[in-house]
């Protein structure tokens, strides 16, 4: 079945907000000590038929824009570089020239995915992911191949 690639309208907002509680316990991420609501940010969601495969959620600032979540329900299948591309495309066309991403030092998977599409790592922040579990406790100890989770890396794309 193709996958459909479009923004995120405000009937897609229940599918939005279940995907990242099932993904990200909750739509509430902690970004620089706040508190963002990423089921109330513009991005896009993917569609295959009824269900929804995928989403990416947008801050988007006047110089730059920052991706907060990209997920995909079906790994290793497209979806989120067909996501990713929506996003680049959109940046372009508004004039914006660098797209930043954040994760945290255990996911692996993101560190490939991100430089395989010409984002480059940009900065460590040591114990970032430390103090935000104070404030968000949920924040699990240990993640992908059971690595623990502590540093925040912002990788960047100039575009």
């Amino acid at each position: 079945m193709s996958v459909i690639i479009r923004r995120i309208n405000d009937e897609d907002k229940e599918a939005v907000f279940q995907l990242l509680a099932d993904r990200w316990a909750g739509p509430e991420m902690l970004l620089d000590g706040e508190i963002v609501d990423a089921s109330s940010l513009p991005g896009y969601v993917a569609y295959a038929g009824n269900d929804l495969v995928g989403l990416v959620t947008l801050i988007k600032r006047e110089s730059e824009w920052e991706i907060l979540t990209l997920d995909s329900l079906s790994r290793w299948g497209g979806t989120g570089t067909l996501l990713l591309n929506a996003v680049v495309d959109e940046a372009k066309a508004s004039g914006i020239n660098r797209l930043t991403v954040r994760t945290s030092n255990d996911n692996l998977d993101a560190f490939r995915f991100y430089q395989r599409r010409g984002f480059r790592l940009e900065r460590i922040a040591q114990g970032v992911i430390d103090a935000e579990r104070e404030k968000k406790p949920e924040i699990p100890l240990r993640g992908d191949y059971g690595i623990e989770i502590r540093d925040e890396v912002l990788f960047a794309r100039s575009l």
